[in-house]
């Protein structure tokens, strides 16, 4: 499941109630490291990146380069209002930009259109679903990312621009957001495979063993797909409206690749819903197998108490000490009646395997 600090979030949603619409608030974990801001600018013939630079450095860009501006760290909401002021970004688009726990959507504007989505990664084996918001803000020949904290999400892009030969370096920036939302959308494949093994392993361990763990591993997985679910179906509703854009943002030849992020996403979205009902189907098999496992014992224990039904009663019979037992007087009687239990007990064994009852 997210690993995000909850109790955190709601304070801050807390002090976000009564502001007006476009209010600039983070709504996010507290974080104490510095923001940065990365620009990669580049063309045909060349391609260059500055670290580690200032709001003012993207006053001079280049007109004749297309420029991926990188703004890592949301929670410094001076450096984000001031990014967003620079490029003329409506409010409202900057109140999502800060809320890293809205929900993922699309908004085309007449100077530029926004992305906001999430990043899913897999690098903590112990929890399947660990995610950061990502915005994006193509306007013109810039493209805007903001990220909430420093990985490695995009490196293969960068990559990508350094080679001269690549598509990305002979198209424009709108083909460059196009990558960043293939990259984002084929970590889905990639959670969801994971999913799919989760689950392989889960239906044999079931069959194995049912116990409180295997209940809690299905609980938590039905979890993770019900958040999967609500945080990737809508990525599906915006990249449909990417693909309607009039070309003012997206040129028409560069729609058709979004046609195929389009694709993936319904394959990630039909593999959730198989995978929720599979779970669904672990469920009741693991309360099948535990009533199996039940019904096994009970059957034990009515065996055994059948086999000692008679003799309990034969211990009950001579246990009653009245006088005239002449039984109490045989001189091997206390043998011959413990050979007749167990006699009696090896029968009923028999019979009850002759039955397959055992």
């Amino acid at each position: 499941m997210s690993k995000r600090n909850k109790n955190q979030i709601k304070q801050k949603l807390v002090s976000k109630k009564g502001q007006p619409p476009g209010a600039a608030i983070y709504v996010g974990e507290d974080r104490d490291t510095v923001a940065k801001i990365s620009v990669i600018s580049y063309n045909l013939e060349e391609n260059k990146e500055y670290t580690d630079v200032d709001v003012n450095f993207l006053t001079n860009l280049d007109p004749n380069k297309y420029h991926w501006v990188s703004i890592v760290g949301v929670h410094d909401v001076n450096i984000v209002n001031k990014v967003c002021k620079l490029y003329n970004i409506h409010a409202l688009t900057e109140e999502d930009i800060l809320n890293t726990i809205s929900r993922p959507k699309c908004e085309i504007y007449e100077e530029y259109i926004y992305s906001g989505l999430k990043n899913i990664k897999n690098e903590n084996p112990e929890v399947i679903i660990e995610e950061e918001q990502v915005s994006l803000v193509l306007r013109g020949n810039v493209l805007l990312t903001f990220q909430e904290m420093e990985c490695g999400v995009f490196d293969v892009i960068k990559r990508r621009l350094e080679n001269k030969d690549s598509r990305a370096r002979r198209k424009k920036a709108d083909y460059l957001f196009f990558l960043l939302h293939d990259v984002i959308v084929d970590n889905y494949l990639h959670i969801i495979d994971i999913a799919d093994d989760t689950n392989t392993v889960l239906e044999k361990d079931i069959l194995i063993e049912q116990n409180q763990s295997v209940l809690n591993r299905i609980i938590l997985l039905k979890s993770d797909l019900l958040y999967l679910k609500r945080i990737i179906f809508p990525v599906k509703e915006s990249i449909a409206k990417m693909m309607r854009e009039d070309g003012t943002h997206i040129e028409k030849e560069n729609q058709i690749y979004f046609n195929d992020i389009f694709d993936h996403l319904i394959h990630v979205t039909e593999n959730i819903e198989t995978q929720r009902e599979i779970i669904a189907s672990h469920r009741d098999l693991y309360m099948s197998m535990t009533d199996i496992s039940m019904n096994n014992v009970m059957k034990v224990l009515t065996i055994v108490t059948s086999i000692f039904i008679p003799l309990t009663f034969i211990v009950g019979v001579y246990g009653m000490n009245f006088d005239n037992m002449p039984e109490l007087k045989t001189k091997y009687g206390y043998f011959i009646t413990l050979i007749t239990m167990l006699v009696i007990a090896v029968a009923m064994i028999i019979y009850f395997k002759r039955k397959k009852w055992l």
